[in-house]
């Protein structure tokens, strides 16, 4: 039988690794019972998974067991740790005065939560919402079904960032939709984005302009659904329960957000 050997000094920088250890809590020490695994050795076997997609029970970690890096990882999604770190390194760090909404779909067995057959790319599977900043990092995430609009996840971005300013945003054409530049303008948000042909050829008033400049901007956030997809657990859901794979998509933003600042 031949073992695989898995690169794990590879996976993570120690600026990232030392960064996440921060945020993340130590395991509680019962006053009886074994002896509590190292928070280091925890993380080291979840972002294993993560990362390459593997069983919890093949993992191979030095002093701890997959089973306990699988009881750990739970434990934080329950608390939903994961989101609220995310959250609080994109609110202090990024700035979304220009900024960009995007989805992509991750392919995924059908499970009754949170999966939808997607006509676009022919595959059941979970849609992602990123709405980023101008440099394409995720500042808020949201999830549905593969089949769901992806106008639908727009007032839910809005919702979430009502209280920062937002003067612009990049979006494609498969975000058209005359209704929604109407309630953004309300809101003093400028849609910037390309109009299919022939689109609100009827409509009198001025015409809607597309900034190419700040529009290639766009193109960062289709990186960074490339940097989170670099993570096998994230682009397969293997997951039934919809907490666990969200909680695999906040990990890795939280990655991706550790690279990219400087603290």
């Amino acid at each position: 039988y031949f073992e695989r050997k898995l690169p794990m000094k590879n996976i993570l920088s120690s600026k990232v690794e030392n960064q996440l250890l921060g945020f993340l809590p130590n395991p509680k020490q019962l006053k009886t019972g074994r002896k509590r695994c190292q928070k280091k050795a925890l993380l080291q076997g979840i972002i294993v998974v993560l990362k390459y997609d593997i069983p919890w029970n093949d993992l191979d970690i030095p002093g701890a067991s997959g089973t306990s890096c699988w009881r750990y990882f739970k434990e934080l999604c329950r608390r939903g740790l994961f989101k609220l770190v995310c959250e609080a390194i994109a609110h202090e760090n990024l700035n979304i005065k220009v900024c960009s909404i995007d989805s992509s779909v991750a392919t995924s067995f059908n499970f009754k939560d949170l999966v939808g057959f997607n006509g676009k790319h022919k595959k059941y599977g979970t849609k992602i919402s990123v709405l980023s900043d101008a440099n394409g990092l995720p500042y808020d995430i949201e999830f549905g079904k593969g089949s769901i609009h992806d106008l639908t996840f727009v007032p839910k971005h809005m919702g979430n960032t009502a209280k920062i300013r937002k003067s612009l945003v990049n979006m494609d054409k498969g975000y058209t939709s005359i209704d929604l530049r109407r309630n953004l303008a309300l809101k003093k948000i400028k849609v910037n984005m390309e109009t299919r042909k022939n689109d609100y050829h009827h409509k009198r008033g001025p015409k809607f302009k597309l900034n190419q400049q700040i529009y290639k901007l766009r193109f960062n956030i289709e990186k960074t659904f490339g940097w989170l997809k670099a993570f096998k657990r994230v682009r397969t859901r293997k997951d039934r329960y919809s907490a666990f794979f969200k909680g695999f998509v906040y990990l890795s933003a939280i990655i991706v957000l550790i690279r990219n600042i400087e603290f």
